[in-house]
């Protein structure tokens, strides 16, 4: 996930995986802690003055695999709150067969190796950033892997999209090469017309042909209808997380 989701500054402090991208996005301004630092207290305090330097307030990314083990209970001590939280959905390549999408291509759907503006604007308009620079960053995110856009066209406007980013994983006990679903977007005043459905289902085609060893999504939690979406197409839950975020001035 880390992978699909680049940012735009990297750095390590003893295990901990940094990303900075100027404030845009949580995924890519976030702490990753793979593994335990010596000096947990000391190392905190760094990732604070690194943040801090770049006027981005410092968040964790907290996992039922976050080290140390008692990570969660420190930031709360050191007054940094919850929020945002989210699940990881997994579909493993051998049940796309499953999944009855691969026969017939959607004519109104256009697969793209690059977003073109209105899929862009059609993105920042729901999810953000409003800003030139930040839009360059995020723009910078988007393409920053190997990726594929969806975009599904009614009477010649873009209604819903969908990125598909493309990670080869060659470490780790597990390799192959998956697929990363993000940014499905439906206007608002589109919604209801199964847009997210048939823009999923061409996601799954795409997968299923380009022969990906899986697929993840991350979903929050209090997004009942589009989890209810993602379980009928064959997606479990595999795991979950949530920010820890330490607010500028606390």
């Amino acid at each position: 996930m880390d992978a699909g989701w680049p940012a735009v500054e990297r750095g390590e402090i003893a295990g901990w995986r940094l990303r900075f991208s100027g404030g845009v996005t949580q995924r890519a301004n976030s702490v990753l802690p793979v593994r335990a630092p010596a000096d947990v207290p000391g190392a905190i305090t760094e990732v604070e003055e690194r943040n801090s330097a770049r006027w981005i307030n410092t968040a964790f990314q907290i996992t039922a695999v976050a080290q140390p083990e008692e990570l969660d209970a420190l930031l709360a001590d050191r007054g940094y709150t919850v929020g945002s939280p989210t699940l990881v959905q997994i579909l493993h390549g051998s049940e796309l067969s499953d999944v009855d999408v691969v026969a017939h291509p959607d004519s109104g759907i256009d697969v793209a190796g690059e977003p073109d503006q209105e899929w862009l604007e059609l993105f920042w308009s729901q999810e953000g950033p409003e800003g030139p620079e930040d839009r360059r960053v995020s723009k910078f995110i988007l393409t920053g892997v190997d990726a594929l856009y969806f975009s599904l066209r009614v009477d010649g406007r873009t209604e819903a999209i969908a990125r598909l980013a493309l990670v080869t994983q060659e470490d780790e006990g597990e390799q192959g090469r998956f697929g990363g679903i993000y940014c499905v977007v439906t206007r608002p005043e589109a919604r209801r017309n199964g847009y997210s459905r048939r823009i999923m289902r061409a996601v799954l085609r795409t997968a299923s042909l380009e022969s990906l060893t899986g697929l993840w999504l991350q979903v929050r939690e209090s997004n009942t209808a589009a989890i209810q979406l993602y379980n009928e197409l064959g997606f479990t839950t595999a795991s979950s997380y949530y920010y820890r975020t330490l607010r500028a001035g606390r």
